[in-house]
Parts: structure tokens; C-alpha cells; sequence
């Protein structure tokens, strides 16, 4: 049996100097991201049983309520949800002890079918997956007739980063900026 190194994990942690000390702040509660480039395994909709359908508003960029959720259960009796716009899935909630709250969301943020990023969920932290670009811009794809906001009014990236964040962490990855995983990670087989 082989061995497979570790998911990328990445946890934001905020320094700050005062007379040549670095000193560690307590960062806004963030959500701790977890980058696998082959994808985290999706749930099976097929075996499980739908619970509820609900119509809801998570983008100020789409008019109306555009995201319908869909609950599911499985027979072990874990739950989750799914999130879609214009029938692309772009996010799961899931739920590992078949009780509330949600441990962890995972995310296709860059519409290539891969849910790469594994958003866990803490008690503090607010985080929860978001509507990425590349599905609001399928949208006004599939509308023309509807005007798409310009830049200027788009609202600011989710808080799953901190400004003071170094490049090339999970502020770029929630952003949509990737760099190419090392060859370790990317040789890896999907979980």
C-alpha cells in the first residue's frame, strides 16, 4: 500500500511587531482550507434520500433568489447539502455525525468538476462556502438578456483569508489565483 502525503492545509495566523517582538494576534475565526488538486470525494446523491429543496439569495451579484439547496441523508445517517446555480453544483455542505452544525464544506471554485477545496468548519468561525465566480459568470452566460454587474460593484472576497496573509496561500486559492501544486501533491491519486 502506498503511502499519500498529506492535503495541503492552510491555517491564518497574524504577526505583528512591537519593538522587535513578534507577536501572535487572535486572527478573526477563520475557517481552516484544505487544497487537494485531484478533488475531495463527492457524496452520492444517487443512495441517498432528499430531504428538503429550498430557494435562496447567497450573491448580491445575481438578481433574486438564484441558489437552490438541496438536503440529502444517507442511510448511516450523515447529511448534506448542495448548492447549485442554473444546475452547476458548486459547493456541499457536510455533516459527519448526522447532527447540526456542518464540519466542513467542499468546493468546486474554479469550475473544472474538481471539488479541490475542503472548507472546515469551526465553532467561532462564520466561514462557508461562497458563490464563486466562474458560476456567476455561467449564469449571465445563460441570460444575456440580463446585465452583468461591472467590477466596480462586485463585493469583496469572502473572509476565508486575512489581508496580511503571504502570497501563494489561502487567500490566493480562495481568490481563484492557483499556482501549480507541487509534483507530490499532484501525482497523488483522488481520495
Amino acid at each position: 500500500m502506498s503511502h499519500r502525503p498529506p492535503p495541503i492545509r492552510f491555517v491564518s495566523t497574524v504577526f505583528l511587531l512591537s519593538g522587535g517582538l513578534a507577536l501572535a494576534t487572535a486572527p478573526p475565526a477563520l475557517a481552516e482550507l484544505l487544497i487537494n488538486p485531484q478533488g475531495w470525494r463527492f457524496p452520492n446523491i444517487v443512495t441517498s434520500a432528499k430531504e428538503a429543496i429550498r430557494v435562496s439569495d447567497r450573491t448580491p451579484l445575481i438578481p433574486g433568489k438564484e441558489t437552490i439547496t438541496k438536503g440529502y441523508r444517507k442511510a448511516d445517517g450523515t447529511r448534506f447539502m448542495t448548492y447549485e446555480i442554473e444546475g452547476k453544483i458548486f459547493g456541499v455542505e457536510i455533516d459527519t455525525d448526522g447532527k447540526p452544525p456542518f464540519e466542513f464544506s467542499i468546493m468546486d471554485t474554479d469550475g473544472d468538476g474538481k471539488f479541490e477545496t475542503k472548507i472546515i468548519h469551526g465553532p467561532e468561525n462564520t466561514d462557508r462556502a461562497y458563490v464563486p465566480q466562474w458560476v456567476i459568470d455561467y449564469y449571465y452566460s445563460v441570460h444575456p438578456n440580463l446585465k452583468k454587474p461591472s467590477t466596480e460593484a462586485r463585493p469583496t472576497s469572502p473572509s476565508l483569508t486575512t489581508a496580511n496573509q503571504p502570497p501563494g496561500t489561502a487567500g490566493d486559492a480562495a481568490q481563484g489565483k492557483k499556482e501549480p501544486p507541487p509534483p507530490e501533491v499532484a501525482d497523488r491519486p483522488n481520495p
